[in-house]
């Protein structure tokens, strides 16, 4: 190996190998992911299998903390043991580090659909007079969790209920909600 790279002994010139390769991969895969939708088959954390602690970008994390600390460990001490050690404990750190980053970023993904059964039961405001019998016309806003949803809505009632009224949600679909007074 010394020829390959000269100074270097084999186990130091292992680490440095890995060290930059894993390096270079990583930079890669970050520039890539500004232009693609690129995952690194890191999909499968969003599902929550275990599947997903396995993910490229964990394994990736895995190589950069050992060929890293590894080469220093080396280069400080000259003991192919210790280095080996103490890379493989800070490419378990960054291994671990990493997966449970990735599981947190991909715990906030939404696709900002709401589902029409859960508005059933919400409580709001009409928003737009609601005209009676079913008739369409009106508009309510009510507080999802997640966020205020102005949805056009009918009443089965024989008045019109005003803007301002308080009202509840008793039945949906998608894009109109049946609602009733809130008594």
């Amino acid at each position: 190996m010394e020829l390959l790279m000269p100074g270097f002994d084999s186990a130091r010139a292992i680490f440095c190998t890995i060290a930059w390769s894993a390096t270079l991969l990583a930079a890669l895969v970050f520039v890539i992911s500004f232009f693609t939708d690129f995952d690194g088959g890191d999909a499968d954390v969003a599902s929550g299998t275990d599947a997903g602690m396995f993910s490229f970008r964990a394994v990736l994390g895995f190589f950069l903390g050992f060929g890293w600390v590894g080469y220093i460990c080396q280069q400080l001490t000259g003991n192919v043991m210790w280095a080996s050690g103490a890379g493989v404990a800070a490419g378990l750190l960054m291994f671990v580090l990493v997966a449970m980053l990735i599981r947190m970023i991909y715990g906030l993904r939404s696709d900002g659909n709401i589902s029409p059964a859960s508005l059933v039961g919400l409580s709001g405001t009409v928003y737009v007079s609601i005209p009676p019998k079913g008739e369409p016309g009106g508009q309510v806003q009510v507080a999802h969790p997640n966020q205020l949803i102005t949805i056009a809505a009918v009443q089965q009632g024989d008045e019109v209920l005003p803007a301002g009224s308080r009202i509840v949600v008793i039945d949906s679909t998608v894009g109109l909600v049946m609602v009733k007074p809130l008594s």
